[in-house]
Formats: C-alpha cells, sequence, structure tokens
C-alpha cells in the first residue's frame, strides 16, 4: 500500500493475493471506497458479513470494523481513502444535515453495489477516473481526485438520502430529530444508557421514542447500542492484548459471560475465537 499523503487526506491503494487483503482496521474519521477487480471475497463491514466478486463495490463508513479476504484462491481489491474533512469543509449548514443524515444511513444499511445497481457504473466510472490521476500524478493531479470525490458522494448522498416519497421525508424527519440522541449514544456507548433518559432529550415517552427509533433507525435502540459496542469491541480484539474482562468492562457490558453472549449473537463466533481468526 503506497504511503498516505499528509498534507492531502486522500489515497489509492491496490491489494491482490490469496487470503487476507486486508487486515482489520478502524477509522474514526476516514471512509473508503473498495472495488473488487478479482476473485472472490468475503467482507466485513461492523457486524455485517457478506460475499463479493468481480466488478463489486463496498463503501466503509467512519469508525466501523473492516476486513476483506479472499474466499477461492487469489483475489484483487483496489480502493480509495478519504477523509472527511474533504467532504465535511465545503458544506453549507444544510448540506451537514444531509451529511448527518448520510452518516446514519450509511452505517445501518451496509450496502454491497453490484453491477446492475443504479449507482454502480457511476461509482466504478468515478473510481476509475481518480484511480488514474493518482497513478499518473500529472500536474494538478489533485484537483480532478477533488471534483472526484465530490460526485463520488454526491451519488452516495442522493442514493442514501434521496426523499422519494412520504415514508422516506418521514425518516428524514425523525432521524433529524433524533441527532441529540444519536450524537449522546455515539460518545456514550461505553457507559451504561437508559432508555428513559434517551427519551426525555425529545420529550417523548419511552415507548414511543423506542417504536420512532426502530421505524427511523431500522433497530430498536438496545440494538443499536450493542452493535456500536460489537463494533467496537473488535477493534479492542485486533489491536490490543486486552482480556475478555477487560473488554467487556471498556465497552460497556455488565460481566464477560454477557459480552460473549452478545458478540456471539451478532458474529456468530465468541470473542476469543474472533481475535484468534484475525490475528
Amino acid at each position: 500500500m503506497k504511503p498516505k499523503d499528509t498534507k492531502f487526506p486522500f489515497s489509492m491503494y491496490r491489494e491482490s493475493r490469496e487470503g487476507r487483503i486486508i487486515n482489520t482496521r478502524y477509522s474514526t474519521d476516514e471512509m473508503e471506497l473498495v472495488e473488487i477487480t478479482y476473485g472472490c471475497v468475503k467482507a466485513q463491514i461492523g457486524t455485517e458479513i457478506f460475499e463479493a466478486s468481480s466488478g463489486d463495490i463496498l463503501f466503509v463508513p467512519p469508525e466501523m470494523v473492516f476486513r476483506l479476504e479472499s474466499t477461492d484462491g487469489p483475489a484483487t481489491a483496489r480502493g480509495m481513502i478519504f477523509n472527511s474533512s474533504i467532504i465535511e469543509e465545503n458544506m453549507e449548514n444544510f448540506d451537514t444535515e444531509i451529511l448527518y443524515m448520510f452518516y446514519v444511513q450509511a452505517k445501518n444499511k451496509i450496502t454491497l453495489f453490484s453491477d446492475g445497481h443504479p449507482v454502480h457504473a457511476q461509482l466504478s466510472r468515478l473510481m476509475q477516473e481518480a484511480y488514474d490521476e493518482y497513478s499518473l500524478k500529472d500536474v494538478c493531479y489533485k484537483l480532478p481526485i477533488r471534483a472526484s470525490i465530490y460526485m463520488l458522494m454526491t451519488v452516495l448522498l442522493r442514493y442514501f438520502c434521496g426523499s422519494k416519497d412520504e415514508q422516506d421525508r418521514m425518516i428524514y424527519h425523525n432521524v433529524l430529530r433524533l441527532r441529540p440522541v444519536m450524537s449522546y449514544i455515539s460518545e456514550h456507548f461505553k457507559e451504561k444508557i437508559y432508555i428513559e433518559s434517551l427519551s426525555d432529550m425529545i420529550s417523548v415517552s419511552p415507548d414511543y421514542f423506542t417504536k420512532m427509533f426502530k421505524d427511523s433507525i431500522g433497530k430498536t435502540p438496545i440494538d443499536y447500542i450493542n452493535g456500536l459496542r460489537v463494533n467496537y469491541s473488535m477493534k479492542l480484539l485486533c489491536t490490543t492484548d486486552m482480556s475478555m474482562a477487560q473488554i467487556a468492562e471498556d465497552i460497556g457490558f455488565c460481566n464477560p459471560n454477557y459480552f460473549h453472549k452478545i458478540f456471539k449473537q451478532y458474529m456468530g463466533v465468541s470473542p476469543l475465537a474472533y481475535r484468534k481468526s484475525i490475528r
């Protein structure tokens, strides 16, 4: 992988091998687009695991564990990584609401963009244009790369946040209404969180809050919080030697046994088995 240009928050890479293509990684402020250009792979984004093959494109939002490995011989992946600041620095107030909506939707609706998907051709073309510029590094090459990133994000923003009907508009309204709740959860998911406290933030009853949250986010508040905890625990399992008890305490589970139960419920394996598989 080529070293990242620290003066320009963007990089591209091409990895080709059998077995583990991309080791487990987690970033708080970078997003990634990955195109499988050869072979078949198993991808993990957060707690979602799925198969992908040549031509498929993945979007990895910030704060999501990501790894990629081939499943049937060698495979090749080509990706672009860019810091969220490259988008946010040019957003107006209204657009930041759209960007917030996008982050929420993209994290909860992990999508595989395959041939035939409405935006696949656009994503593939724009990624190719950015890759060509990055490879050649001709005069002012960063300008067309920025243009490609802006267009890529426009395609994704419209896909995840475009208002198509009354239901979409209601979801959009409710997700914006939940913004203080989502911000609180993001900052405090490692602590004990009570539904009553969350519902008080938007002045509704706990029952109504739970229904609105599930209708808007697609998960119950507890499922959403536990998903964040499991996602972050995978980072710790990969990058530290913390014990299961230490990790359970660090991410807000009451004890190691409960951590083991919830982790296996989401990932299909125990935390210890997951650590062994990625090391």
